[in-house]
């Protein structure tokens, strides 16, 4: 069975992070499992997010629903942050 973004993301919890503006996750405070599951994380997005360019972290919104903040290639000369709802991505089939 094929893991979640959910269900890695409860795996994971050094990996939510409530970041304000561009701060990011000290990769020096991540283990190596830590550091393989962005690996992993990132294959996931990389086969639903058109796009993607790398994973941040998880950050939880004020209704408690979780988001994956990540950077894609909006268009052909810009890439940028983005939101996505994680249940979104982890429906079948998704691409966003």
């Amino acid at each position: 069975m094929k893991k979640t973004l959910k269900q890695l993301s409860k795996k994971y919890p050094k990996l939510t992070f409530q970041n304000e503006g561009y701060e990011y996750i000290k990769k020096s405070d991540l283990s190596q499992s830590d550091l393989d599951a962005i690996d992993e994380i990132s294959e996931i997005l990389k086969s639903k997010v058109e796009g993607f360019v790398k994973f941040f972290n998880f950050k939880e919104r004020k209704d408690g629903s979780l988001v994956v903040r990540l950077d894609y290639q909006w268009d052909k000369s810009f890439t940028g942050v983005g939101y996505f709802p994680i249940d979104d991505i982890d429906k079948e089939p998704a691409k966003v």
